[in-house]
């Protein structure tokens, strides 16, 4: 079906996007900082504590991964 390609996709980018952030914490998250000034606030108060920037990160890598290995029914 083609909502399992988008799944698939979907958990690719998030292990991608997981990885940069647990390599490159606070580089990654100043490059996330554009739109409104309520995001760049959690953003920047983000970049302060690299640790939490990686357990997130760390959590995203495994749920795309958990996404991008499951089966379709």
């Amino acid at each position: 079906m083609q909502t399992q390609g988008i799944e698939r996709w979907t958990g690719l980018v998030m292990v991608g996007d997981g990885v940069a952030g647990l390599l490159w914490p606070r580089e990654y998250l100043r490059k996330l900082q554009v739109g409104p000034k309520l995001m760049n606030d959690v953003l920047e108060a983000c970049v302060q504590r690299p640790a939490l920037t990686r357990a997130l990160c760390l959590t995203e890598v495994a749920l795309g991964a958990w996404i991008f290995s499951r089966r379709s029914t």
